[in-house]
């Protein structure tokens, strides 16, 4: 969630920094400063190796303020395998940091901050080009990670290649300027003739997946194939893998490629079944971002490997004392999981029975429990916590346990428990109208038009006073409530939905002059925006004039705060103009990036936006998707999107002139389907097949229809 930082005496540190202090007993000064010394000899040392290599200053160097590798402003990124013990760490100029123990800077002595394209091969694959000017060459360096498996052992292993153009009418002599260690597959000049080509291709050894076996000779990695056959391999096992998921076709086709991009980073940052947040800065597994990172991966279809990640994450929300709204959605992944997979058995042994130790264990019946016994605020709310960063009662805490309340009863019917079915649905009752009643209350004492981020304050008597402190959004990023409360049937109503328009328009309207459109802010010190921007567009899917606001603000990270590509911190400041990375990239970062819980939420709305699954069988199809998009005539096509029970549809969005084509593929849905674009909102003419509700922009057409076509009055605006 928000980093903490130096300028809000209210803000705690950051939750790398409590994690850690949690984690650890103090420790005698001499130890400290003895384990200190030793931490900073290897980064030392690998300062001079960079220097003497020629590898420039802007190589990955470690950030002693944010706790992370950053290479020239604040740039950072990742590469590496599926499952990996530790990912590498890239930055701008080709520099990349391997940890594993290894823990050195490498690099190429050929970069010097001139104008420089960084991007992923095909747009999303985990091969980063950076291509620039220097010494009279065009220079292309590729950088991708492949498995390998040698005498038995599994390791990852990165491959560079170095491409010299000599565009000039004379030889001249480029010297790549590779780090030691860095293995030469074959040997090329460093001469280039007149309108040639020189390629240098390397390989190193990066990880082990957690083993301790010995790292592979120089004559086995040499031996195991070259840069062409392992970049094959590694293009078609992540393109194998992208297609286990859901696939987008979009009419901005950088969305498109962020969203698989995006996949493909959550699974380098996850280490075996620990879903990290991030490979640099959050190399750690913290409560409420695996929860999200879950729903997600449900969402979008992966459910490899689920049952280990399940109840990983049980023991993540049971040991971790940080958050405590992680316990309390526990449940939501787990409903995702049976609504997408129909797995009952899997549920049902897991549903009230807690894991070997049951204090650090619980069951899913234990989390939801928890929810009744922190109801220790005003009127029975949830109680105080710190999960924006700081001691309150915040708003997002009622939403996120009434969120986690609905997963549960809908499990517990699931599994036949009509008593805890019948618990659940008096809970959730019980604290709707706790909720309610607060909000309402303090709505009416403070003359508010908006949603509060306290349940008992107005914005100006917490660190919501700042405009850009994106907290002020926090209940639409990650309470889920408002719409993921209605996809699986529980009542929703009062101030949490009422004011959601006026809530973004309020929160917009202080950032108006401030910050560009479509960013909420950021948080202490970089308060430019975040890696949860789209995320805090979630709740414009309940809404009536903000439907397409998770989209908008995607498309703003895309534009504006990419701190390597498709990846971002949790906050960022300001971009600037001086960066030598052609594009709008911010000045510094902090927290992790890429960020694989910023990730999630950014897929998860983009999916909302495009297809959702509700429990009763709805399919909801287009209900955040920009009146742009139709305008552009350009289709909108979702694959192998997880209804229920295993069953998995596609559909396809056509726009000719005032007709609107919607076409289903694929398993046919489990009841019936919600055709619901914002651009239909009073403005259908008629439609081939269904009712029309003309109020909410909905053709609701029966499971049976495989196509259906309505016409609008008007383009949409």
């Amino acid at each position: 969630m928000s980093v903490g930082g130096g300028q809000d005496p209210a803000v705690r540190p950051s939750r790398r920094q409590i994690t850690s202090a949690l984690a650890r007993r103090p420790l005698p000064l001499a130890l400290v400063l003895a384990v200190v010394g030793v931490l900073l000899s290897p980064l030392r040392a690998s300062a001079a190796r960079v220097e003497a290599s020629g590898v420039p200053q802007s190589a990955c160097t470690l950030n002693f303020t944010t706790d992370a590798f950053t290479g020239n402003y604040s740039t950072a990124s990742a590469i590496g395998w599926a499952g990996n013990h530790q990912g590498v760490v890239t930055c701008l100029g080709g520099s990349f940091y391997v940890q594993n123990g290894i823990n050195k800077t490498y690099g190429f002595g050929l970069f010097s901050g001139g104008p420089t394209t960084w991007t992923l091969a095909q747009g999303f694959l985990p091969a980063q080009i950076t291509t620039f000017h220097a010494r009279g060459a065009l220079v292309t360096i590729t950088e991708f990670a492949d498995q390998v498996v040698l005498n038995g052992d599994a390791y990852v292993a990165l491959y560079c290649r170095v491409q010299v153009t000599n565009h000039t009418g004379h030889a001249i002599v480029v010297d790549p300027g590779a780090s030691t260690g860095l293995i030469p597959l074959a040997l090329a000049p460093n001469t280039v003739g007149a309108g040639t080509t020189v390629v240098h291709d390397y390989v190193m050894a990066v990880d082990r997946f957690g083993s301790s076996y010995p790292w592979p000779t120089t004559p086995t990695l040499t031996s195991a194939g070259s840069f062409s056959q392992h970049y094959q391999h590694m293009r078609a096992f992540w393109i194998g893998q992208l297609a286990q998921i859901t696939g987008v076709v979009l009419p901005d086709p950088q969305l498109a490629d962020a969203y698989r991009s995006g996949f493909i980073y959550t699974q380098i940052a996850r280490s075996d079944t620990h879903l990290n947040t991030g490979v640099n800065g959050y190399e750690s597994e913290f409560s409420h971002d695996v929860i999200g990172i879950l729903a997600n991966l449900f969402t979008q279809g992966d459910d490899a490997g689920a049952h280990a990640l399940l109840l990983e994450a049980r023991q993540v929300v049971g040991s971790q004392g940080q958050y405590a709204d992680g316990m309390w959605t526990y449940a939501w992944p787990w409903a995702i999981y049976l609504l997408k997979t129909g797995d009952i058995g899997f549920v049902r042994a897991n549903f009230a029975t807690p894991g070997p130790d049951p204090a650090t264990e619980p069951s899913i019946e234990q989390t939801a429990h928890q929810i009744a016994a922190a109801r220790t605020g005003p009127g029975g709310i949830m109680g105080v916590t710190n999960d924006i960063d700081t001691d309150g009662l915040w708003t997002v805490d009622d939403f996120e346990a009434l969120m986690g309340l609905a997963a549960y009863a809908y499990l517990a019917e699931r599994v036949g428990n009509s008593q805890e079915a019948l618990w659940a649905t008096a809970q959730y009752n019980s604290l709707l109208a706790a909720t309610n009643d607060t909000l309402r209350a303090t709505i009416a004492r403070y003359h508010l038009s908006y949603l509060p981020c306290s349940m008992v304050q107005p914005n100006t008597a917490n660190r919501c006073k700042n405009p850009k402190d994106a907290n002020w959004a926090a209940p639409f990023q990650f309470g889920h409530w408002a719409w993921d409360g209605q996809l699986f049937g529980v009542p929703v109503n009062g101030p949490g939905v009422r004011l959601i328009d006026s809530t973004y328009t309020y929160g917009f309207n202080r950032l108006r002059g401030v910050l560009p459109p479509d960013t909420f802010g950021g948080y202490p010190s970089d308060y430019f925006s975040t890696a949860y921007n789209a995320g805090y567009g979630s709740w414009g899917l309940a809404s009536a004039r903000h439907r397409s606001q998770g989209i908008l603000s995607y498309e703003f990270m895309i534009a504006r705060t990419q701190s390597g590509p498709y990846s971002w911190w949790e906050s960022v400041s300001a971009p600037t103009t001086s960066s030598p990375w052609i594009g709008s990239h911010p000045v510094t970062g902090q927290g992790s990036s890429p960020h694989a819980w910023g990730i999630a939420q950014a897929n998860k709305v983009l999916l909302d936006s495009l297809a959702a699954q509700a429990t009763d069988g709805s399919l909801l199809v287009g209900r955040g998707v920009p009146d742009s998009w139709l305008a552009s005539a350009k289709p909108i096509t979702v694959t192998n999107f997880p209804t229920t029970d295993g069953r998995r549809v596609d559909l396809n969005i056509a726009t000719s002139g005032l007709a609107v084509t919607l076409t289903l593929g694929g398993s046919r849905p489990s009841g019936r389907v919600l055709f619901q674009l914002p651009g239909f909102v009073d403005n259908i003419a008629a439609t081939s097949t269904g009712t029309i509700n003309e109020a909410t922009g909905t053709v609701v057409v029966g499971s049976g229809a495989r196509t259906v076509t309505v016409r609008l009055r008007h383009k949409a605006a």
